[in-house]
């Protein structure tokens, strides 16, 4: 039981830096603001890109929204309680990659936040089978999650608008 405790504590490094990686830390606000800018636009016009720190803001605020499930995931000490935190990450993923979907990027990391939205979507689908091999009691399977293809494109695509000066990370 000892190897598994420690397996979990790496879980959370590996949910340490999604959570850099969408924005875990500093100062942000929700996503209403920019999106009743959006609402508000007729016709076929695209919602409005928002400027640079407004974009910050809001990719740390998404980044703070995650911070409770993965904290749960953390503490985990058994594949049941794994599975159930992990459930819940996976959960806040999928709601994370449709607040990240609803925001106009800044033109100069556009793609990029698409790339990342992407990412997201897949890391979150890609966390079914490591689910379901703890709810089947193998908590070994946590292992499999720093190694996920969808958690690679997250800190790739994070890197890359950091990259740019969009310092989203916590």
């Amino acid at each position: 039981m000892a190897g598994a405790k420690r397996q979990v504590p790496f879980l959370a490094l590996a949910a340490a830096l999604l959570l850099a990686g969408c924005g875990g830390g500093g100062g942000g606000s929700s996503t209403a603001p920019a999106t009743t800018a959006a609402a508000t636009t007729t016709g076929a016009a695209a919602a409005q890109a928002l400027g640079k720190a407004a974009y910050v803001a809001q990719m740390r605020a998404i980044g703070r929204s995650l911070s409770a499930s993965l904290t749960a995931l953390g503490k985990a000490t058994t594949a049941a309680n794994a599975a159930k935190a992990l459930k819940q990450v996976q959960d806040d993923l999928r709601a994370a990659a449709e607040k990240l979907g609803a925001i106009t990027a800044p033109a100069r990391v556009a793609a990029l936040h698409a790339r990342l939205v992407r990412a997201v979507r897949e890391f979150a689908d890609e966390l079914s089978s490591v689910i379901a091999q703890l709810q089947a009691g193998k908590l070994s399977a946590l292992s499999a999650v720093p190694t996920l293809k969808g958690l690679a494109e997250i800190q790739a695509a994070s890197a890359a608008i950091q990259g740019r000066g969009y310092k989203i990370g916590g």
